[in-house]
C-alpha cells in the first residue's frame, strides 16, 4: 500500500502564558498567518479603493470596523454553533476571540460591521463590498494556509493510496485535510481576481456576485466531507450558510439590474480637491 503523498505535520507551537479561567495562550503558526493576511489584505483593499477612486479615509474606518465584528462574530458562531458544550462549561470562552473563528460566521460579522458603517456615512454598499472582497481573498487564502498547518478541519477517512490523503493522523487513520483542500482551491480564484479579472470595469456587485457563485458550491461539497459536525435538519451552518452564498451570487450577477445610487460612492479625488480649497482660502498664518 501505498504511504500519503501529503504528511501530517504538527509545526511547533509555544506556550506563552496559563492564566487563569481563561486558560493556555499559544503561539502557533495559525495566528501570524491570520495576522499576515489581514495586513496584505488591508493593503490589496486600499489598492482596490484607489484604482476605483474611493475615498481613503471612507475606506480605511470601515475596514477597522468590518475587521471588528467580523473577528468577534466569526467566534461567537463558531463557538456557539460548533462548540456549544464549551460556551456550557465555561461562559468566558465567548470572549476569547483568539480560540475558535468560522470563516462563514466572518462573513456575516464583516458585513454587519459594513452596514452599519456605510449607512452612518450614507454610501452605496456594492462597491465597498467588492473592495472587501477583493482583499478577502488574500487574506482568506492566507488563513485557509494556516489551518492546513495546524489541521483544524479533519475530513473524511480515505486510504492512504489516495492522492490527496494526509497522514497518519493522531489516531492513526489517513484523512482529507479540508484546510488544505480550500487552500488549494482559493489561490486560483485569488489570482484569477487579481491578475485576471478586469474588475475596474465591472459594475458594483459583479465581483462580490462572481467570487460567491465559484465559492460556495465547493464549500457546500467541502462540508459533506467533514468528519463529524452538528447537523441542523441535516446540513451544517455553513452549508445553510452557503446556500445564501449561491444566492447572493446568481442575483448579483444575473437578476440586479444597475442603479444610479450604486456609482455615488465618496471620491477620493472630491476629498482632496476640498482640502485643497479649504487650505487656499484659510487665511495665510502668522
Amino acid at each position: 500500500m501505498l504511504e500519503a503523498l501529503i504528511p501530517y505535520l504538527r509545526p511547533p507551537e509555544k506556550l506563552i502564558a496559563d492564566l487563569p479561567v481563561i486558560g493556555p495562550l499559544k503561539l502557533q503558526f495559525f495566528g501570524p498567518l491570520v495576522a499576515a493576511g489581514v495586513i496584505l489584505g488591508y493593503h490589496r483593499c486600499l489598492h482596490y479603493a484607489k484604482r476605483k477612486n474611493i475615498d481613503e479615509f471612507i475606506a480605511r474606518d470601515m475596514m477597522f470596523w468590518v475587521l471588528v465584528t467580523g473577528f468577534v462574530i466569526s467566534h461567537w458562531v463558531s463557538v456557539l454553533f460548533y462548540f456549544p458544550e464549551d460556551v456550557a462549561a465555561n461562559p468566558l470562552v465567548l470572549i476569547m476571540v483568539w480560540n475558535g473563528l468560522s470563516s462563514v460566521g466572518g462573513f456575516f460579522g464583516a458585513l454587519v460591521g459594513m452596514i452599519w458603517y456605510l449607512r452612518k456615512m450614507k454610501q452605496p454598499y456594492l462597491v465597498y463590498v467588492d473592495m472587501l472582497m477583493y482583499g478577502l481573498l488574500v487574506g482568506f487564502t492566507m488563513g485557509r494556509l494556516g489551518c492546513s498547518l495546524v489541521h483544524d478541519h479533519p475530513g473524511s477517512i480515505v486510504d492512504a493510496s489516495h492522492i490527496l490523503a494526509v497522514g497518519p493522523w493522531p489516531d492513526g487513520q489517513y484523512r482529507l485535510d479540508l484546510g488544505l483542500l480550500e487552500f488549494m482551491y482559493l489561490v486560483p480564484i485569488t489570482l484569477y481576481v487579481h491578475l485576471v479579472y478586469n474588475w475596474e470595469k465591472a459594475r458594483p456587485g459583479v465581483l462580490l456576485g462572481t467570487v460567491a457563485l465559484l465559492y460556495a458550491p465547493y464549500r457546500f461539497i467541502l462540508d459533506t466531507m467533514r468528519e463529524k459536525d452538528k447537523l441542523y435538519l441535516g446540513l451544517t451552518t455553513a452549508q445553510y450558510s452557503t446556500l445564501i452564498i449561491l444566492a447572493a451570487g446568481i442575483y448579483l450577477v444575473f437578476i440586479r439590474k444597475p442603479r444610479p445610487e450604486d456609482n455615488e460612492w465618496a471620491r477620493d479625488s472630491d476629498r482632496a480637491a476640498r482640502e485643497q480649497a479649504a487650505k487656499a482660502a484659510a487665511p495665510p498664518a502668522g
